[in-house]
């Protein structure tokens, strides 16, 4: 009997992790229901496999690996090839040594009779869980082509919005570094060259020129601890970025901010809805739904409220209701879904919430560009500028002396 990793929720809303056996994901589930708990997802553990050097050294699949992947599964499958047939072909194909090698899992395992969704399941870094809920659902109802297509679309819209953002963060982020490289460089190899100019004379310097000379003079002294220091800081949060709490914490910290703080939320009401749409499309029931939502919302007050929603609507609450009293969506958001639900298009109600914030959002993100951007570039001049004329005021300043 396999083992399943599970996070659930006691009746005090707190968070309960562990391991159970169980015949399959909803046996488990419904085994946390019937314990008094609010499960939340249960993922099944499978024991460490030792990687050869190949592997290690042979990059992952990224996500777009898997949606190009889906993309070809999916042409296949409206070619009228079945599904064993489909991933046969594209192993042949070739590619990646990853994507054969994951292709080919997915092939033996559908070959030993396993569902497709198990199959899928058994690669749980590259396949999340609303791919394998909509997949697990899609066979029930026969849908998979149609699960696969909604999967696609669906990932490559959050893919366009990840290369938006990181479009918007990558020229501020090299104009920092550039920065702190210049102003190091500045510190290590310019400024030594003027300090026998000042030898009997710093008591004369202006103090700011005089603060200069002496950063550079600590930061020449310090250079292996400060060097050492950077290098253990960036390790460190590297390590936490790597974790899921960690994540949620730098989410957290940056939400505190006015411009940030919009697009997280714009983010979170986008991330919500179309998930939520997809999901309800693709016959996904509102309490899976909502679990699988709860596993992608990264702001923690969000996470937390999502938590009281999932708890509400197990109790028989409506889902707009549940979403009044635990408020983390914009209060018009709220009410369309209610207009939604109530005429029993909830899902459709959500999609187009989903377009008009992923408008917005795309707006927020071309502003964040136009005041970063050149708010950095202010910056990086009047450091350099600060520089370069405390050195000329410290010359200066010993030059009329010398008159």
């Amino acid at each position: 009997m396999p083992s399943f990793n599970y996070e659930a929720l006691d009746g005090a809303g707190r968070r309960l992790t562990g391991t159970m056996d169980g015949d399959t994901h909803a046996a488990v589930l419904s085994e946390l229901d019937r314990a008094g708990l609010l499960p939340i997802r249960a993922v099944e553990a499978k024991p460490r496999k030792t990687r050869t050097w190949r592997q290690i050294l042979t990059p992952e699949p990224k996500a777009e690996d898997i949606t190009a992947m889906t993309l070809d599964i999916v042409m296949l499958l409206k070619g009228g090839v079945t599904l064993s047939e489909a991933l046969t072909l594209l192993t042949q194909m070739g590619g990646s040594r990853w994507r054969t090698h994951v292709l080919d899992d997915l092939r033996l395992a559908l070959s030993v009779g396993k569902p497709f969704s198990r199959a899928l399941a058994e690669h749980p870094r590259l396949f999340p869980p609303m791919y394998l809920k909509m997949v697990e659902v899609a066979e029930a109802t026969g849908r998979l082509e149609d699960a696969l297509t909604s999967l696609a679309e669906e990932r490559q819209r959050v893919e366009r919005l990840r290369k938006r953002l990181i479009g918007a963060i990558s020229y501020p982020a090299f104009l920092i570094v550039s920065a702190l490289s210049a102003t190091v460089f500045i510190f290590l190899y310019i400024i030594p060259q003027f300090e026998n100019a000042l030898e009997g004379f710093r008591d004369k310097v202006d103090p700011t020129a005089l603060m200069v000379f002496n950063a550079s003079a600590f930061l020449r002294s310090h250079l292996h601890t400060i060097g050492m220091t950077l290098g253990a800081a960036v390790v460190g949060l590297f390590l936490v970025s790597k974790l899921a709490e960690g994540r949620c914490l730098w989410v957290g910290l940056a939400g505190r901010l006015p411009v940030v703080k919009t697009v997280l939320t714009h983010d979170t009401t986008l991330k919500f809805c179309r998930t939520l749409s997809v999901l309800l499309a693709n016959d996904v029931d509102i309490s899976s739904a909502l679990r699988l939502l709860r596993t992608i919302i990264r702001v923690p007050a969000a996470a937390r409220a999502i938590d009281g929603v999932i708890a509400d609507v197990r109790k028989g609450r409506r889902l707009s209701e549940a979403l009044e009293s635990h408020p983390f969506l914009p209060k018009h958001v709220t009410q369309m879904l209610r207009v939604g639900e109530e005429s029993g298009r909830l899902a459709d109600s959500a999609s187009r919430v989903s377009v008009f914030y992923e408008a917005r959002l795309d707006t927020a993100y071309s502003r964040l560009i136009a005041v970063i951007g050149p708010a950095t570039m202010m910056l990086v001049s009047m450091l350099i500028a600060w520089l370069i004329i405390s050195v000329m005021t410290a010359l200066m300043s010993v030059n009329d002396l010398l008159k």
